[in-house]
């Protein structure tokens, strides 16, 4: 993803939405902002593509009426080949995220993230029954870069790499992947800004492109 794509003011948003989100869980910026606890914050569910077919059976027969097409859909998500990561719908009333419990745990981290920002971004998106959410670029960006947000925010990764911490304890830190915390630290230049802040003496400054 290009950061310079999103459109103007996104990322200072973005960051006031994840430092409000750990606000409205009681954490600091330094802490982990579990996926799953930001869910039960905004009333989504989080369920596991292996354990839809159950809540399928037991309680989405009216939405999906035609049982062996939401079979066939469950088994093609569902078959390790496809490499389904994650997506929300809406069943009825209920905003439900879909993730893959057999990727990484870092991994559904990071998906479940991705589509509790386009949420939040209040992306259009498609139920199962219509297939899969229509792929638009500027959406992707905006959630690319919101859900990396959510999970690791700049305020925070700005004090823990000020005291010394390695991208592997940051990625412990906050439950992400090694790849995640790499990226964040050099996608918003902390090393270089930490040299400049220390040299005039001043905190961080969140970017306001």
């Amino acid at each position: 993803m290009k950061p310079n794509s999103l459109r103007k003011g996104f990322k200072p948003q973005a960051e006031s939405i994840s430092l409000d989100l750990r606000s409205r869980l009681n954490l600091k910026a330094t802490d982990a902002c579990p996926a799953r606890q930001v869910a039960h914050l905004l009333q989504i569910q989080v369920v596991s593509i292996q354990m839809l077919r159950k809540i399928a059976e037991q309680h989405l027969t009216i939405e999906f009426p035609n049982s062996a097409h939401l079979d066939t859909s469950l088994k093609t998500l569902e078959n390790r080949d496809t490499q389904f990561s994650a997506m929300a719908t809406i069943i009825g009333e209920h905003r439900i995220i879909i993730f893959n419990e057999l990727n990484s745990i870092a991994r559904q981290e990071s998906d479940i993230m991705h589509e509790l920002a386009h949420v939040i971004c209040e992306h259009p998106g498609n139920c199962l029954s219509q297939k899969l959410r229509k792929y638009d670029p500027q959406h992707e960006n905006e959630a690319i870069w919101l859900g990396a947000t959510i999970q690791i925010p700049e305020a925070g990764l700005f004090q823990l790499v000020r005291e010394g911490r390695t991208n592997q304890q940051i990625a412990d830190n906050y439950g992400s992947s090694l790849q995640m915390a790499t990226y964040r630290r050099n996608i918003l230049g902390i090393d270089i800004r930490i040299s400049r802040s220390n040299k005039s003496t001043t905190g961080p400054v969140i970017n306001k492109a």
